[in-house]
């Protein structure tokens, strides 16, 4: 008998640690498979030390950062440096404020150190997450659903290009914000009373709220929630309440948050405030009506109507937020400014034919959303949640691969719980056709970001760098500065001038946009003389305008056909061929006679400086300065 029991009490002691020695053998291939893939690129993330940026977004984080690195628990919201008279920048404060803290924290004293340091949080939490999401998989579903899981997000192409080292920009942070809410909702649907209920609410305040305080965008995420309370849960009391708990305090963090912003912050779909705290509140209001009507007997799907009824006429009372709700639909289309933006483009569409790259962006586990929704088991409980929020990035990401920082990770973890499932049903070899269509894209697409990791500026986009410098040397000039709009944060960080465009775009000020963006579209000298006057703006930096000039038509709200024709050609009508934009850049400036008065020689304007791209770039175009020469 001591013999059996002596056996029977180390068996499990035993059985139990080879399964967490290979569990953590797992979390610990896939963090250092993701660091490695994320940080291949570290001969061209710094160069003498120096960090490197991407010259969009990720320069002015960087610009935020050293601020909040130099003044601690302080962030950059209102830029003088921004347009005509200053700016609020549309991002919340919290990803830049903790960057900069830590950033300090950690040793970074000057801003080369502050930003040295900053560089290396992309990959680091990146990877923490996919070894987290292997933890958690593994321990809910098995090794192998682990290490599918974990390395589908370590290796999602699209992910591991917002994450490299040195891509200091917030959207490698969506997809573990968007983890969070999804987590905080399967706690709450686990409330059964009133103190789990409290728990899981709070919980779900600090996801939401943590997700807009780095970006407003995430209220999709909230979104999802919202439902995924209202029609995937069973109509018990404590989820209702505990959703209701945690929808009305994000709220409220919300509305306080706006309430202490300076006179002039605007309040539209870019920017965190009423709008955003109003949809919270009417989320709030209408789990807590679901709660009451049916505790009054009412049917599910009665409740369920009252409560939206409710929720949509509270969202209502708030003003500005019908207008911003309209506004921020137009991120999946039909924004002028946003139909410019590569990332903003649908997928599958592009006139490249690079449907390849799409979906290897998207991730195999694209292929696997159709085989959920046919399964039983994936239309109720977690599955179905994670489903819902799956299926909603995904069709956001064929809309806008703006989302794809999301959705993808998001496939690679339904994926793997899916072969996971085939696995455990008996379909062994379906389960593993699963799983090599999950990572197979992964796995082929990284390798080339691995041997040859791209520059953090393009070679078409060094001419532009150039420029900035040029301008930031040109210390006894003062003035400000009117580029192409997408290269804005560049001349105001690099540079260190006033922009009256940068990448924001229409977000803060939409008339000033268009007007800043056309004005190059003028035909008289004179015109561009008195606005640039007026604004303080001493250099002009021009790009080629044979790929642009459409765009920016539609954007500073001119009719396409007087500029374009045939509309979708390329081809520039006789009205383009006169305006300052194409007479600086292709003529210099000289007299035009055929145009008659309007087509004086240019006396104000005179070109300073011209940079090239490198001899390896085949197209080659030149970016040009042009200064206004002080009046007489």
């Amino acid at each position: 008998m001591k013999a059996i029991l002596s056996r029977d009490s180390s068996e499990p002691a035993s059985a139990r640690v080879r399964p967490a020695l290979r569990a953590a053998a797992g979390v610990a291939f896939v963090f250092l498979l993701s660091f490695g893939v994320r940080i291949a690129n570290l001969p061209v993330a710094f160069v003498n030390g120096v960090p490197q940026f991407s010259p969009f977004d990720d320069m002015y984080h960087a610009k935020r950062i050293v601020y909040s690195a130099a003044h601690p628990l302080r962030v950059l919201s209102f830029d003088p440096n921004r347009g005509t008279s200053g700016a609020f920048c549309p991002w919340p404060p919290l990803y830049d404020m903790t960057a900069g803290l830590a950033a300090r924290a950690l040793g970074g004293s000057t801003a080369v150190a502050a930003l040295s340091r900053a560089a290396w949080f992309p990959p680091i939490v990146a990877s923490f997450v996919a070894a987290l999401i292997t933890f958690g998989l593994t321990r809910r579903f098995g090794l192998l659903a682990g290490l599918l899981g974990g390395a589908g997000v370590a290796l999602s192409v699209y992910s591991v290009d917002k994450s490299r080292l040195g891509a200091i920009d917030h959207h490698f942070l969506e997809f573990p914000l968007v983890l969070g809410i999804l987590l905080a909702v399967l706690g709450v649907a686990s409330a059964r009373d009133r103190r789990s209920a409290l728990r899981y609410g709070g919980l779900l305040a600090i996801a939401i709220s943590l997700a807009l305080f780095v970006q407003p965008a995430l209220v999709l995420a909230a979104g999802m929630a919202f439902l995924a309370v209202l029609l995937l849960g069973r109509g018990e009391p404590m989820p209702l309440l505990s959703a209701a708990v945690g929808f009305g305090l994000s709220a409220a963090l919300v509305f306080v948050y706006r309430l202490v912003q300076a006179d002039g912050y605007p309040d539209n779909e870019w920017f965190l405030g009423f709008p955003h705290a109003a949809l919270l509140l009417g989320s709030a209001a209408a789990c807590a009506a679901q709660l009451w009507l049916l505790s009054k007997g009412f049917s599910r799907s009665g409740a369920f109507f009252g409560a939206v009824a409710l929720g949509a006429l509270v969202i209502a009372a708030v003003p500005t937020t019908l207008q911003a709700l309209t506004g921020g639909a137009q991120f999946f289309g039909g924004d002028v400014w946003l139909r410019s933006i590569s990332e903003f483009q649908p997928l599958f569409i592009r006139a490249d034919g690079s449907w390849l790259a799409d979906f290897a962006d998207l991730g195999g586990g694209a292929l696997l959303v159709l085989p959920m929704l046919l399964d039983r088991r994936w239309r109720s409980g977690s599955r179905a949640t994670l489903l819902l929020f799956t299926a909603t990035y995904l069709a956001a990401a064929l809309s806008s691969m703006r989302f794809l920082a999301v959705a993808a990770p998001l496939l690679a973890v339904a994926g793997a719980v899916f072969c996971s499932d085939l696995r455990s049903a008996g379909f062994r070899r379906l389960a593993v056709a699963a799983a090599a269509v999950l990572l197979l894209p992964g796995l082929v697409f990284s390798v080339p970001r691995v041997v040859r990791p791209a520059p953090m500026t393009a070679e078409e986009g060094l001419p532009m760098v150039q420029a900035a410098r040029s301008i930031g040397r040109a210390t006894a000039w003062s003035g400000a500065v009117l580029p192409p709009w997408s290269w804005g944060h560049l001349f105001n960080v690099v540079a260190g001038r006033r922009v009256l465009l940068d990448n924001f775009g229409s977000a803060s000020a939409p008339t000033e946009f268009a007007n800043s963006t056309g004005i190059t579209f003028v035909t008289r000298e004179q015109m561009l003389v008195d606005y640039c006057s007026g604004h303080g703006v001493r250099f002009l930096v021009l790009d080629d305008p044979l790929p642009y000039f459409a765009a920016r038509v539609d954007m500073s709200g001119f009719p396409r056909s007087a500029y374009e024709r045939p509309v979708g050609s390329g081809e520039p009508t006789r009205l383009m061929r006169s305006t300052f934009w194409w007479r600086a850049y292709f003529e210099g400036g000289r007299a035009r006679p055929d145009l008659g008065s309007a087509g004086a020689p240019f006396r104000r304007f005179r070109l300073v400086r011209v940079e090239t791209e490198p001899e390896s770039v085949r197209r080659r175009t030149a970016v040009q300065i042009w200064e206004l020469v002080p009046g007489r």
